[in-house]
């Protein structure tokens, strides 16, 4: 058990500073590309106007969260291998186990029912424009 808490005691901050070295990157990538993109306007080069284009369209569908169903999966996950854990153990304290383990299962089920829904919306947007477009083209 000392080695365990060993190894923990050890491997936070490890993993701790490896995230704050991607988040460095990351940070370093945006600044880079933000640079690019105002010199590219500030010469009126033909390639900028995409680029914009493309950063608003990024923008219009900030909150769909593209990785809800991802994160679901996994919550759901967790929420069966705890519960399937507290019903192997057998023991006094398996109702307990059992309750928190439909924290991360009913989390997990909100996220898959929100993306269910945001994908579900988005395909009706798609299909809106699509008939108005095809009504106005008919015209």
């Amino acid at each position: 058990m000392d080695k365990l808490l060993e190894i923990v005691n050890w491997s936070t901050p490890a993993l701790f500073m490896l995230i704050g070295f991607v988040q460095f990157l990351r940070l370093i990538h945006a600044w880079m590309l933000h640079r690019t993109l105002r010199q590219a306007i500030k010469e009126d080069a033909p390639v900028a106007a995409p680029l914009v284009d493309k950063i608003d369209r990024k923008s219009d569908r900030q909150g769909e969260l593209p990785g809800d169903d991802r994160n679901g999966l996994v919550l759901v996950a967790l929420g069966l291998a705890l519960g399937g854990f507290a019903l192997i153990q057998q023991d006094s304290n398996m109702r307990m186990t059992l309750g928190a383990a439909l924290f991360p299962l009913f989390v997990g089920l909100a996220l898959l029912c929100r993306d269910f829904l945001v994908k579900r919306a988005i395909a009706r947007e798609i299909a809106d424009d699509a008939m108005v477009a095809e009504a106005a083209g008919g015209r």
